[in-house]
């Protein structure tokens, strides 16, 4: 480990019933240059996880024992690539207009078997992720529906089979901003706002996800959202769990989160003016 730092933003008397510490986190390194645009994180054994460059259809491997970083191999040329997890023996990689890479991966590098489309609304999808015990490769959405206020307050995660020839995406789990926002502030957490030129005081909460994961344990979903740096989570019917506001000093915009086996969570970030990085934490007991 070679660094610690505050890494939540919490109003004191609000409960914290995820099973980690956010203000100690476990491991936090830098990652090489080269990985400055890091998008994506997903878990590939107990101790290595896998990540994209943002712009290049390319896997990388990240060993958390060592800290050392490998190019796994390319499937694609260049791209704006935003979402990847594991699914078995195969990697899915997700480029932000809804096109999907499914590929094969192991010691000799990453083969790709096929590419699909996958038909939502939405023109700007950020994460994947694996719900296990669903079988259902989830899908976040960075952009929100046009439209009243009532399409701009909702927000969507998507799933789909992954073993199927042409996946059909349905809606898995769908919340209200405005919803969450309210139970958030009764139960003690902040909630960042302004004053409009009339006077009023919204919120300035945005929820757009960069990425989503689901707990091995619990089954609680974890939303990233970067453009607030917030980490949402929610238990299967969509109730709030807990929320946190990542620090921008170490975490300047959160793209990738993933659990590993044993349950300890793992974030990334894009360097965004500063280094990229992965951050620890370790599950509590």
């Amino acid at each position: 480990m070679r660094s610690l730092f505050p890494l939540f933003l919490l109003l004191p008397g609000a409960s914290q019933p995820i099973p980690y510490d956010l203000s100690r986190p476990a491991q936090v390194f830098r990652l090489p240059d080269q990985l400055t645009e890091v998008s994506a994180l997903t878990d590939l054994s107990a101790h290595q996880v896998a990540c994209l460059h943002d712009e290049e259809g390319a896997v990388y491997t990240i060993d958390l024992r060592t800290e050392q970083v490998m190019r796994l191999g390319g499937f694609a040329g260049a791209g704006d690539f935003e979402g990847l997890t594991r699914v078995g023996d195969r990697l899915l990689a997700l480029r932000s207009d809804g096109l999907v890479y499914r590929c094969a991966w192991g010691a000799q590098g990453v083969q790709l078997e096929d590419t699909f489309r996958l038909n939502v609304p939405n023109k700007n999808l950020e994460g994947l992720g694996y719900h296990d015990k669903a079988g259902l490769v989830l899908v976040s959405p960075k952009d929100v529906p046009k439209g009243g206020p009532e399409l701009r307050d909702v927000r969507v995660i998507y799933g789909f089979d992954p073993n199927a020839p042409r996946p059909v995406v349905r809606e898995v789990l769908t919340l209200s901003l405005e919803a969450l926002t309210q139970v958030a502030i009764k139960r003690g957490y902040h909630i960042p706002t302004r004053t409009t030129e009339k006077g009023r005081t919204v919120s300035q909460w945005k929820l757009r996800y960069s990425s989503v994961a689901v707990h091995p344990m619990t089954g609680h979903y974890y939303l990233l959202s970067a453009v607030d740096r917030s980490l949402l989570v929610v238990d299967e019917k969509g109730e709030l769990v807990h929320l946190a506001w990542l620090d921008a000093s170490i975490l300047p915009k959160p793209e990738g989160i993933t659990f590993l086996a044993n349950g300890d969570l793992v974030l990334s970030s894009e360097g965004k003016g500063t280094h990229p990085m992965v951050v620890r934490y370790a599950r509590l007991p």
